[in-house]
């Protein structure tokens, strides 16, 4: 982290973290109490081995980790993660899909993902996954930036991942009307009326404001372009995890907090990941960390992030239960325009499709 980033934090969490000295002892000051934060974050170093590097005592970190990942994320959330709250602001993300993902009326990526704890005493099965191992889940929505702009952290690894959408205040939200979505749009260079999206893979289900791709068995040419077009735009949201997960390898590791505490780990780590990414992109995603398609071979160039053979657990795949109709209408309405006045010159290779 640049020194600069560092001092900048500082000045915004000291008066959060900072305690008086005793007539006992002095306080460990908030340069420090952040220091050792971020090493902890950046390493998922355990305490007993961090107050070797820190020269603060294991049962101190056990208290000043937490609350300082507390502050970091009560900081930064409001200018490093802020959830559109306006029709206006929501399309403004749609404008940067469509320019950077060829995905029209897209206004995020949405993923999930399990992250690891250590199960507290008498927590039973609460926190066991389908892995079998114990964990929290962090779903979030990315924008066309690798930013996250929503996540919901907490929920308990045991929850089926359809429970774990439906219970978030983003899904809750879009079904009672409290998120205002900008009205339904024509598709450029057509006559479609469609509405604005979230994309998401096959742990979620299928929405009129909710896509994912169809089925794998027997899909047809259409239905295929969609589903690469699709996977284009919520790649964005897998990379920005993976992105995290790398560069905070507290992600990688079975966090050894009570649930709650872990949650605000994860916290601070989406904030820093927004603000390093927003500030220092080249420096935080450097060439060759991201997916990159060749377009000429018709391929995925898998980003370096993916290198690393511990990363964050994937949601389960979900079979969907009932869908409505008017969200498979939306999805076909999508698919027909991709194929058609939507189209873009790369997608049959890319889709492992012939040239017509």
């Amino acid at each position: 982290m640049p020194t600069n980033t560092f001092y900048y934090i500082l000045d915004k969490v000291t008066p959060l973290i900072s305690r008086e000295d005793t007539h006992l002892r002095r306080s460990i000051s908030a340069g420090a109490r952040l220091e050792a934060t971020l090493i902890y974050l950046a390493t998922g170093a355990s305490y007993t081995r961090l107050q070797f590097h820190t020269r603060i005592s294991k049962a101190s970190l056990c208290l000043i980790i937490p609350d300082t990942c507390r502050a970091i994320y009560s900081v930064l959330k409001e200018e490093y993660m802020k959830t559109p709250r306006t029709p206006a602001e929501w399309s403004a993300i749609g404008v940067d899909f469509e320019k950077k993902w060829n995905f029209t009326n897209c206004v995020g990526a949405i993923d999930g993902k399990h992250v690891q704890i250590k199960p507290p005493p008498n927590s039973g099965s609460y926190y066991f996954n389908y892995k079998q191992t114990h964990s929290i889940v962090l779903l979030g929505v990315a924008d066309a930036n690798y930013e996250l702009i929503y996540a919901d952290v907490g929920t308990n690894g045991r929850v089926s991942d359809g429970g774990v959408w439906s219970g978030c205040s983003l899904s809750r939200n879009l079904v009672n009307g409290s998120i205002k979505l900008p009205t339904n749009k024509v598709l450029p260079k057509s006559a479609t009326i469609a509405p604005y999206v979230f994309v998401a893979d096959d742990a979620f289900p299928l929405k009129p404001y909710l896509l994912k791709p169809y089925p794998f068995r027997n899909q047809n040419e259409e239905q295929r372009i969609f589903s690469y077009r699709l996977s284009r735009a919520r790649r964005i949201v897998e990379n920005a995890f993976g992105i995290m997960s790398n560069k905070f390898r507290v992600l990688q590791t079975s966090i050894a907090l009570t649930p709650d505490k872990a949650e605000h780990v994860v916290l601070a780590t989406i904030v820093l990941h927004n603000l390093l990414r927003r500030e220092y992109s080249n420096e935080h995603t450097p060439q060759g960390s991201i997916d990159v398609e060749d377009i000429d071979r018709g391929e995925i160039v898998h980003g370096s992030w993916r290198q690393d053979a511990a990363q964050l657990l994937e949601l389960e795949r979900r079979r969907d239960g009932r869908v409505s109709e008017e969200a498979r209408e939306v999805r076909e309405a999508f698919c027909k325009y991709f194929n058609n006045e939507g189209q873009v010159p790369w997608q049959r290779q890319m889709a492992g499709l012939r040239p017509e």
